[in-house]
């Protein structure tokens, strides 16, 4: 089986965390080791890590440009704390990283394996970003594709909840910041650089809570 480390940042997400955990637990096929970057947390994120033996790192970010509220945070501020998931990475023996965001559900156990096993150094699961517009979490020449199908495809930009294999962390990929598009747009820009393709599977889907209550889905044709 793989040896897999799975996490992320993670702030003020009590609301939410448990359920993702929960998501995590169940997979099947690989041996997890966790690793979430808690940073500027207020509300009992921290318990939750605590209550299910999580391991984690604190990294609060000493002066944040902006409050960190959805829609409104420092794409810096969130390389960084990527970064240090990064690097907590690189001090593990682990063969591959499943970066995934605190507000996702993934809807199979055998989410991780899958993309594991379609032999891509940077794979990414379908999510749907936003509850008012069409727009998933995978970038083509700058634009999101409309009329999505089931398969793999060869994108410009993801993130969210992808597996990135441990070369190209060793490579020297690293997020940072761009105003615009975020700070996974820096991470995917910098791993084709590297001579890295990137892709979705968008069979392999997952839930985005994007807030107390709402759950959404992915939408792609069969």
């Amino acid at each position: 089986m793989y040896k897999v480390f799975i996490g992320g940042p993670v702030r003020n997400r009590g609301w939410v965390f448990q359920e993702h955990l929960d998501s995590l637990f169940k997979q099947q096929g690989i041996i997890p080791k966790y690793c979430y970057v808690l940073n500027n947390s207020t509300d009992d994120t921290e318990m939750i890590l605590k209550k299910n033996g999580i391991n984690y790192v604190i990294h609060d970010i000493e002066h944040p440009r902006k409050q960190w509220t959805r829609g409104h945070y420092s794409f810096e501020d969130l390389a960084t704390v990527r970064n240090v998931f990064l690097e907590e990475f690189l001090k593990s023996d682990c063969e591959y990283a499943f970066s995934i965001d605190s507000d996702i559900i993934l809807d199979s156990p055998t989410t991780i394996i899958d993309l594991i096993m379609s032999g891509k150094a940077i794979i990414s699961a379908l999510i749907k970003n936003s509850d008012v517009i069409y727009a998933h979490n995978i970038l083509i020449k700058g634009r999101q594709p409309k009329n999505l199908r089931s398969g793999i495809l060869e994108v410009d930009t993801t993130g969210a909840v992808y597996i990135i294999r441990r070369d190209v962390i060793e490579a020297g990929v690293r997020y940072g910041l761009n105003e615009t598009y975020g700070e996974d747009y820096v991470f995917c820009e910098e791993a084709q650089k590297a001579g890295y393709k990137l892709y979705c599977d968008t069979s392999i889907q997952a839930t985005h809570v994007f807030a107390p209550g709402k759950y959404l889905l992915p939408e792609v044709q069969k």
